[in-house]
Order: structure tokens, then sequence, then C-alpha cells
């Protein structure tokens, strides 16, 4: 019965992912898990990486939209087809932008999304490569899994951008009962599409599980959250499957937008900010648009949640949190900001790498669970006991209880855990929040509370500890004195270590070009997230 944590990475691409290969990467989903048990990996000619920290879990995420196209432009009786001719001369670092514009965009970001030219050729041969795709990957995933030593979960991508809007989500499995296809945004191109057809072919009555993890929020635009509007059938499919949300990856944090015109350091850690994909700067939004694309943020979203389930009876948001890297060259749980070697795109040069100064090594998820399998690991993650960092391992637990918490005492009473529910709370609870340094040392630790007051929801950030000189490990308590038994609330912690360089820094300075590139000799506060302990009355 007792937990303990365990690090891994949700969301990871391999050769098998056509973006990822189109930008060079050549390893496949065996490479990819070698490297998260602490093997080498060459990511160039001349720059090999490893992890100083092996992984505990991980899974391997490739775009399941393309399997089948890749496949076949890649194969000798195929790669001579016209339209394959650019995907195959020009795939590597400098030049796969070209191949993401020929064969990405034109499929996924329309309004309706378009199968590609081969595959509505010769559906059948793209249907039975795609399909050979998938068992290929199952099979490496399968290989890969050691029991009580390294957990490989087996998933794929669904990656919705309709007008250039990013509503991407991995589906996670418990075990080798997956669905029968990979389940794409080209022929399922909705989330609620996806939720009916997991449904279908991942049925519990054949031991198949699943969970939906959307990730950044901070690049959709507000969409796919239509809660307000969803009736009854849908809100349960999205309460069913959509468990977790990733709050932080290489793409940027996704915890929450400050107020139109009001930044703040609150939600301003590594912000990427854009309007259809597209880098945007602050001034360039209108308040609506800034409104409709903060209306997604995390933050926001378990908000949406509580008031909807005061409306409905269904909290179709009762996210979980976790962090994941997104890393397309096959090199899952690199996060060390000193280590990174930049995105798939800058792999190899300072130039390129700097072109995307606005991204990040991406985070990782911890995991509270009895032991490194599939099945106590995916327990944890469906009861939502997790917590995602901004790249460090900082352990961190946050409890609760209704009756007083002692730090250096057993707790007199239940005792509920990050991700669970107070059952049926009358008088303000006590919270207790737990954390462990990394490397580097602790500086601050805050509670996050959102509720609703006279139907509208309240944001309230709580200091609950902090430090000039730095912590190793901190214990804090804290008793909501404002808490109202009525009122749908949560409550999430945040915890934030002493500064240090950010990954550019490293980058510049190893060259001596710091001053080529502004805004890049900067530090970063790193962090973790715990999930949320609701109150629903």
């Amino acid at each position: 019965g007792e937990t303990r944590v365990y690090w891994g990475d949700l969301h990871v691409h391999t050769a098998y992912s056509l973006d990822a290969w189109g930008y060079g990467t050549i390893q496949t989903p065996a490479d990819a898990y070698r490297f998260a048990q602490g093997g080498e990996l060459a990511v160039t000619d001349e720059l090999s990486v490893a992890l100083e920290e092996p992984l505990d879990f991980m899974a391997v995420t490739d775009h399941a939209e393309w399997l089948g196209l890749l496949y076949l432009c890649t194969d000798p009786e195929w790669r001579d087809h016209p339209y394959c001719g650019l995907m195959t001369e020009r795939a590597g670092r400098a030049t796969g932008g070209e191949v993401f514009a020929e064969y990405v965009i034109p499929t996924i970001t329309q309004a309706e999304p378009a199968q590609p030219q081969l595959c509505l050729e010769d559906p059948a041969a793209c249907q039975a490569a795609a399909q050979s795709q998938w068992r290929r990957i199952q099979q490496q995933t399968e290989a890969a899994n050691q029991p009580c030593r390294f957990t490989s979960f087996h998933g794929y991508e669904w990656s919705g951008t309709p007008d250039y809007s990013h509503n991407h989500r991995n589906v996670i499995f418990r075990n080798a009962r997956v669905s029968a296809q990979a389940i794409d945004y080209l022929r399922y191109p909705s989330p609620q599409r996806l939720w009916r057809e997991l449904a279908r072919q991942c049925r519990a009555e054949d031991g198949c599980d699943a969970i939906v993890i959307p990730h950044n929020t901070n690049m959709g635009d507000g969409k796919s959250f239509e809660v307000e509007a969803e009736d009854a059938a849908t809100l349960a499919l999205r309460a069913r499957y959509e468990t977790l949300v990733e709050i932080h990856q290489e793409k940027g944090a996704s915890e929450c937008l400050y107020a139109f015109g009001q930044p703040d350091e609150d939600c301003g850690f590594e912000l990427f900010l854009t309007r259809n994909s597209r880098p945007t700067a602050p001034d360039d939004f209108t308040e609506a648009e800034w409104q409709r694309m903060g209306s997604a943020y995390v933050r926001a979203l378990l908000g949406r949640g509580i008031r909807v389930f005061q409306e409905t009876g269904v909290n179709p948001l009762q996210l979980g949190i976790v962090g994941a890297t997104d890393n397309h060259a096959a090199t899952g749980g690199l996060v060390a900001e000193d280590q990174w070697p930049g995105s798939v795109f800058g792999l190899g040069s300072l130039e390129r790498a700097m072109t995307r100064l606005a991204w990040n090594p991406g985070g990782l998820t911890g995991v509270w669970a009895e032991e490194n399998t599939r099945d106590s690991i995916f327990d944890a993650l469906k009861r939502r006991e997790v917590f995602a960092t901004s790249g460090p391992r900082i352990k961190v637990r946050l409890d609760a209880s209704l009756r007083p918490l002692d730090c250096g005492a057993p707790a007199p009473g239940q005792v509920f855990p990050m991700g669970s529910e107070l059952p049926g709370a009358k008088t303000a609870p006590y919270f207790m929040v737990r954390a462990q340094r990394h490397r580097t040392p602790l500086a601050s630790i805050e509670l996050v509370k959102v509720d609703l007051h006279d139907g509208q929801r309240r944001e309230r950030l709580i200091p609950v500890w902090r430090s000039e000189e730095g912590e190793d490990a901190v214990c804090q308590t804290w008793q909501d004195d404002g808490f109202d038994p009525a009122s749908p609330a949560l409550w999430y912690a945040r915890i934030k270590e002493a500064p240090t360089l950010r990954w550019s820094a490293h980058h510049c300075r190893r060259e001596g070009r710091c001053n080529d590139f502004p805004g890049a000799d900067v530090q970063v506060q790193e962090r973790a997230w715990t999930s949320p302990i609701w109150h629903l009355p």
C-alpha cells in the first residue's frame, strides 16, 4: 500500500512521425526506449546524448495521421512515386520545413482534414501500411516493457489542427490490449469522434482501457473545450477519457494566461503565444481573442469544469496535471537545461536553435505508485495522483484532510491525496504540501485556489512558504479559512526553484555569442505543479 515517485514522459516522437522524420530523425521506437533507459543516442553525426538519470516509464506517441503515408514513401516499391519525391529528397535538419509544408500542413490544418494524395489514389495500400506501422510500434513497445524496472506504454497522438489551432491529444493504453487502429484526425476529425471510436475499439470487457491527454492548450486558440454547450452524453465521454492534461512541454507552459494587457510573473512562465500556430506578440491580440485563448489554459479549464458541475452534476474537466517533452528526436526525458541540444529543428546549429528561442526542453510527469508496472502506474494516472515539473525531478505531494495536519506527526484522520475529492466537507479543510529539491534549492510554495462565487469563477494565489536562501526539503500546512461548503472549489500546489540559467543561456555562452541573440542569456525559475484536490458539493 505504500507509494513512491516514478518519473516518466508520455509524449515522445520517433522516425515513425512524419514531422520528426522530415526533420532528420531516423531513430525508431525501440531506439527511443533504449535511450529512456540510459542508452546513448546519436542525434547528429557529431553529437550523441544520454540521460544522466534514466526514466522509469515512457510512451512513444507517434502521429497517427501519416503512419501509412510515411511507410509507403520510404518503401522501395513506392518511393519513386512523384508524390513522395520531396519527402525523400528534402528530409533533414536544414530542409525539413519543406517536408512539413508539403505533407503535414495540407492534411491537418484545413477546416476539413484532407487525406494525402497517395492515400486517395490507393486507400487500401495506405490503410494496410498504417496497420503495419501500428503493429511495429506495438511490437517495439512490448519488447521494451520490463516490469519493476521500466514500463513502456502503448500510445499514439491524434493531431487535430483545424485552421492551424492545436487541439492535439495523446492516447495512452493500460496494457497491450489496444485499439485495432491508431485512431487519427483525418478519419475522425473531432475529439468527440475520437472518444466514440475509442469506446468502440477499446472495450473494457476485452481488457482495454485508455486515457486521452490534451496538450498544448496554449496553442489551441480556445478550441475543443466547448463544455458549456455539450450534451450529457458528450460530457460523460469527455469525463471518461480526458482525466489528465499536459501543462508543460517544449512548445510552452499552459498553466494560465494573465489578464489582458496586465502581464504578471504568475502566468508569465515559458509563455509561447500563437494565433493559428503562428508566434504572435501580446499587443497583436484583440481582447476577445485573448480571452478565448486564455479560456483553454489549465487553470481556466479547471474553473470551467466546476461551473459545469454546478449546473449539470458532471465535471467534464476534472483534470490531473502531467508534464512531457513532445520530443521529436526520440530523446524522451532529455530536459536538463544545460544538456538539452535544442528542438529537432535546431540540433547541431546554434542559429537554428535560436529561431525557436521561445521553446524549451519540456517537462516530466511524476507518479505516486506502488510499483513500476503498467497496472500500478496507469492506476495512479487514472486516479490523478500525479504531478508535473518543467524538467527537474522536484518530488512533491499535496494532501488534504478535514482535521488539522502536522508535518511532524501522523495524520489524525483520513488523508485525501492530490487528484481526489473531499467527501462532503462541511468545515474548512487543511492542506499539507511536501517538496524535495532535485539539484537546485527550493524557493517558494504556493497554493492556487479556484472556486465559484455567485456563479463566477474566482482565482486566488496563496503564498504558503518562501525562502531567499533556498531549502532542500520543505513541509508546510495551511487551512482554508475562506472555505464555503456550498461552493465547488479546487486547490493545487505550485513549487518553484531558485533561478538558474535557461537552456538558451547555456547555448550562447558556450559559443561566446550571447550578444548575437537578444533574450537568450536569461534565467528561468523551474517549477512543479500538483494535480488538484476538488470539493464538489
